[in-house]
């Protein structure tokens, strides 16, 4: 049974850089991976600009062929975006932050009736969105959209607290504290930590008994 990953987050909170780094963990373990680029809301900072570069890596990326526009754009979707689950192999989706949540997986054919997906939050406790324990319960509501349907609901977190370039292990580890205890009230468990590859070698493979991923970080290249 093929696996369906869905990651989904606020505004520079690492999800679309988390979602990237995912698909090249599926072609290093030789599987066929497709990502799935489905921001709507930030048209002009998507997959796009390094959409090349991830299909020399071995990733099929589905995103817009067009893209127009700043902010709430309101950004058309296509029909490969529309029957992405129509592909072979594993899928990862890469929501957008939008007001609709979780809900713009509704325009996904078939989705709900996909028996092995698990849908993640990324958090990063560097923006105002989600930098309390409080912050993020509330945020994580707000993401599942308006339709608090049985299948529509995050199966587990990313902490990714990141500040860019200035990230230190201490910024990491204080944001993995604080996600750790909305993540406990919450009652979804921690399923990674994101951590910037130039800080490797602070990091074991595992920190706290959670997988530790090594992000390659691309999406500074993909703002136009």
């Amino acid at each position: 049974m093929r696996k369906l990953e869905v990651y989904a987050g606020a505004y520079a909170s690492g999800k679309s850089e988390t979602s990237l780094n995912r698909a090249l963990q599926y072609v290093k373990e030789n599987k066929k991976i497709t990502l799935v680029d489905l921001d709507t809301v930030e048209p002009a900072y998507t997959l796009r600009p390094i959409e090349a570069k991830l299909v020399k890596r071995g990733i099929n990326v589905i995103t817009q062929p067009e893209y127009e526009g700043l902010g709430e754009a309101a950004n058309y979707v296509n029909s490969r975006q529309l029957n992405c689950l129509s592909e072979s192999g594993d899928i990862i989706i890469d929501v957008g932050y939008g007001a609709s949540g979780l809900d713009i997986l509704d325009i996904i054919e078939g989705i709900d009736n996909e028996k092995n997906m698990e849908i993640f939050i990324v958090i990063n406790t560097a923006k105002f969105e989600t930098f309390s324990k409080e912050n993020i319960i509330e945020y994580v509501s707000f993401a599942e959209g308006l339709e608090k349907r049985p299948w529509k609901r995050f199966s587990g977190i990313i902490s990714n607290t990141h500040l860019g370039d200035e990230t230190t292990k201490e910024d990491i580890i204080r944001g993995y504290d604080i996600t750790k205890s909305a993540a406990k009230e919450l009652g979804l468990p921690i399923r990674a930590i994101g951590v910037s590859e130039v800080l490797k070698s602070e990091f074991d493979s595992t920190y706290d008994g959670v997988d530790v991923w090594f992000y390659e970080r691309m999406m500074p290249e993909a703002f136009w």
